[in-house]
């Protein structure tokens, strides 16, 4: 018996929020997140190499995020945590939740993208 295998052409987009991930930067990246909706990719990247501080709200605007992206059949992925931002992840057990890579290359790697 043949099994039919499904290739995935794996498109990215790839979101780098700035310095803190608070409530008005929480704002921001919802809606960002709704707009990738319309955008025709299943694999979402968040790069946080910039994002120095981290609240419950910052938090919760990814977990937001994860939830949108299942809804349309996406992956979301996280990387370059710094010790303070992952730190915070594991006291909320959200390393458990969330596929989290040390950088950007691990992920095209992961993928198999270029």
């Amino acid at each position: 018996m043949v099994i039919p295998m499904k290739t995935v052409d794996i498109k990215y987009i790839i979101l780098v929020p700035h310095h803190s991930l608070d409530l008005t930067e929480a704002n921001a990246m919802k809606k960002q997140f709704k707009s990738l909706r319309a955008a025709q990719s299943n694999l979402w990247i968040v790069d946080m190499v910039n994002v120095q501080f981290i609240d419950s709200s910052g938090l919760s605007v990814l977990m937001a995020g994860l939830k949108i992206a299942r809804e349309y059949d996406c992956r979301l992925v996280i990387c370059n945590l710094n010790p303070t931002i992952k730190l915070a992840f594991e006291i909320a057990q959200l390393d458990r939740v969330f596929k989290i890579f040390s950088n950007r290359d691990e992920i095209f790697l992961e993928f198999d993208l270029k």
